[in-house]
């Protein structure tokens, strides 16, 4: 009766220690293939933040706001803290840029006619405006929907002066990638 029972326990120990040939790491061969299991990272002001969108998946988003039609632009959200998350990275790509690129950002214009970054940093004291800086198309795949990139940008608190001394740089994201499907039902 000993016998079957160290078999048995050899048996599980030995089933447990494989390991799968199902792994999830890094595909250098693949670019579309997320290297992580956040659909968006950045870095805020030096802290690591790792999103999904609000529903806790990597599908993009449909505009809330008419100026940005869902006929001309993709929304990535980037929801830091899960779904209960008060902060947010919004990447709206106009479908014309949806191509291998660097694209400027500047001051969102809320007029359907660019490529617009908005942050809300609601943990933060004051409203932040992304200024300055670049969103960059890296990898996009027409057949699995998917598209990848990286982004960087300044933000300011007043939107109607430029960068100064009077009105500095409060808040950087910096090292930000994206990877997210489009174009899939919610």
């Amino acid at each position: 009766m000993k016998t079957p029972k160290i078999l048995l326990l050899l048996l599980i120990l030995i089933l447990n220690s494989c390991s799968s040939d199902n792994s999830s790491e890094d595909n250098p061969k693949n670019p579309t293939v997320p290297t992580s299991k956040f659909a968006m990272t950045a870095k805020v002001d030096g802290k690591l933040w790792e999103m999904n969108n609000p529903f806790n998946s990597n599908a993009a988003t449909k505009p809330l706001f008419t100026y940005y039609p869902e006929t001309e632009y993709i929304q990535l959200q980037g929801r830091n803290g899960g779904t209960f998350g008060i902060d947010e990275i919004s990447l709206l790509i106009k479908r014309s840029n949806l191509k291998v690129g660097s694209y400027p950002i500047t001051l969102s214009t809320n007029d359907a006619s660019k490529t617009e970054i908005e942050m809300a940093f609601n943990s933060k004291a004051n409203i932040q405006y992304p200024i300055e800086g670049t969103l960059s198309v890296t990898s996009i795949d027409l057949k699995a929907k998917t598209v990848a990139g990286t982004f960087s940008f300044n933000c300011v608190e007043d939107y109607s002066k430029p960068i100064s001394t009077s009105n500095p740089v409060t808040t950087k994201v910096t090292e930000g990638t994206f990877n997210y499907k489009y174009d899939v039902s919610n």
